[in-house]
């Protein structure tokens, strides 16, 4: 059975070695497998083997609608270029902005306006994923935390959640209320 497609403004928060930006692949295959076209916005782009185990039922000419930009540098500027790739090019399905957040800290102010702006900015049609690591609650409890989730909430993104819970290849998507269970293959997802 198919992973579920993002929604519009989809935030996918995830601890470290879930699979989030594996998830965020597959999901730009999808796109590209519509005949979308993709940009992805990170700092260093995906493992190379795992992309093309993600991207391997493609054909060759399909890898030309998908972009790579960095999000390395001054970030602001970085979003503004990414944002303005996807107006300008024709038929851009998804945006995806691998890894939003810092790895460790508060995510700044500029930074949460910066994706804002970019949300409000897409052309009708284009969904935008983002990603982030989730860190432990410092409380104690088992729940993981969510890098700027009441930020992205008001702005009408829904919140996804992945998890690992044991050292295999199973993790768990949470979507709302309901809890989909994964099985992380060579080839990306699939539901169990």
């Amino acid at each position: 059975m198919a992973i579920p497609r993002i929604s519009e403004l989809c935030h996918l928060s995830a601890p470290p070695k879930a699979g989030a930006t594996s998830f965020a692949l597959q999901q730009a295959r999808l796109a590209i497998a519509d005949g979308k076209r993709v940009i992805w916005g990170s700092e260093v782009m995906p493992d190379s083997v795992r992309f093309s185990q993600i991207f391997c039922n493609l054909d060759i000419s399909s890898a030309s609608r998908f972009h790579s930009m960095s999000t390395a540098g001054e970030f602001k500027r970085c979003i503004i270029e990414i944002g303005r790739a996807a107006r300008l090019l024709p038929n851009v399905g998804l945006v995806v902005i691998d890894g939003w957040t810092p790895p460790k800290g508060r995510v700044s102010s500029e930074t949460k306006s910066s994706i804002l702006e970019l949300a409000s900015n897409l052309n009708k049609g284009c969904n935008l994923l983002l990603t982030s690591q989730s860190y432990a609650n410092a409380a104690g409890g088992s729940e993981y935390m969510i890098r700027g989730e009441k930020v992205l909430s008001d702005a009408g993104f829904d919140t996804w959640t992945l998890i690992r819970p044991s050292d295999d290849a199973r993790r768990t998507l949470t979507i709302e209320e309901e809890v989909i269970p994964l099985l992380l293959e060579e080839e990306g997802f699939k539901r169990i």
